[in-house]
């Protein structure tokens, strides 16, 4: 855990990023979230705020007091949210929810602009809805979408304000909603899913997953699975339509694709049981597996590492039966075998191609 302090309007901040690996040092919040922070203590020091995707609590704990709402899809940045007020000893008076169930009484949005732009403009079209009459959307210069403009523009009148420490700030005065496609309905690999505007393969079937589901037969049956990053849940869906009598438990840290996994599972004909949880990797101490399926993120944001993959490979290894597999497809180059023999006895292959590997660990 990685813990730096953040300087603003006349108090210090103790921040703490979770996850963190000591060799891999991340601070809590960039120079994006330091600009939000400067522009609403100059210029909205009054107004009260709906703030989203605040990633690890840098925006909540530097306006806590200004906050109505505080949202995000994402269940470790409500985690970090709460450890850092916790931490600071401040108190939220407003709101903490996710992505999909937002309500405010304020007409100012303060946001982190996300890597996804499909997410980005469901989220702009939900302001709109909830009568926000201005966004103001930071980010990194180097993280910001090709068309950020021309998108903001789709929606109202926007201005840039001046680059500082390569990150910048849009105002962006709302006018006009635009068509919102999400939830969409897709069908891939004979599996009806329902997705929502930031989960992972909404639009197209991630090829990592494609590889899994190709190889789906090679699988041991199985009572009691997890799908661990599950997204849109097709892993988990597809193992039950071809395994009848097993339950199946959908985790993932996107609140977006638990609600979509929730949404596609009666979309199929199965008449198991499904459960679901919006978290950061298998906290659910008392569930005891025979198989886990993971398709496992290398990515945090715009971070990448493998430091997410080593902290579900320890939590699977904790949650599975004795004789229980963890079921796992990364790319080559990531060197999963590897990292699994950490925690695993046995690490086996069981297909490759010049890209992908998929991998069964137990022991």
């Amino acid at each position: 855990m990685q813990q730096d302090q953040l300087h603003c309007a006349n108090k210090t901040l103790d921040l703490f990023r979770p996850g963190a690996h000591p060799k891999q040092p991340l601070r809590a919040w960039d120079a994006a979230d330091e600009y939000l922070i400067d522009t609403i203590n100059t210029h909205y020091p009054s107004n009260k705020l709906l703030v989203l995707n605040d990633q690890f609590g840098a925006l909540g704990c530097a306006l806590y007091n200004q906050i109505d709402t505080w949202s995000s899809d994402s269940a470790c940045a409500k985690q970090s949210l709460e450890l850092n007020l916790k931490k600071n000893a401040l108190t939220l008076n407003g709101n903490i929810c996710d992505s999909i169930n937002v309500s405010t009484d304020s007409a100012l949005a303060v946001m982190k602009i996300p890597k996804n732009t499909s997410f980005l403009e469901f989220q702009i079209n939900q302001c709109i809805t909830l009568g926000i009459n201005k966004v103001l959307l930071g980010g990194m210069m180097k993280h910001l979408p090709k068309t950020i403009l021309n998108l903001l523009q789709k929606f109202g009148e926007v201005n840039r304000l001046p680059f500082v420490k390569k990150s910048t700030v849009f105002e962006l005065t709302l006018n006009n909603a635009t068509p919102n496609p999400y939830p969409k309905k897709n069908t891939f690999y004979g599996v009806h899913l329902l997705s929502h505007a930031n989960v992972f393969g909404r639009d197209k079937l991630d090829t990592g997953a494609e590889f899994f589901l190709d190889h789906l037969d090679k699988l041991p049956k199985a009572n009691k699975v997890a799908d661990l990053c599950c997204g849109s849940g097709i892993l988990g869906i597809k193992y039950a339509l071809t395994h009848k009598n097993s339950t199946t438990d959908f985790y993932d840290e996107s609140f977006m694709a638990i609600e979509s996994s929730k949404a596609s599972w009666p979309l199929n004909p199965l008449v198991s049981e499904a459960n679901y949880f919006w978290d950061d990797g298998l906290k659910n101490e008392d569930k005891q597996y025979d198989l886990i399926l993971c398709n496992p993120p290398f990515h945090e944001a715009h971070t990448v590492g493998d430091h997410i993959a080593k902290r579900l490979f320890k939590q699977s290894k904790a949650a599975l039966e004795p004789e229980g597999k963890l079921i796992v497809v990364g790319n080559r180059h990531l060197q999963y075998h590897q990292t699994l023999k950490k925690y695993f006895k046995h690490v086996e292959q069981i297909a490759s191609n010049t890209k992908f590997v998929l991998l069964s660990a137990h022991g």
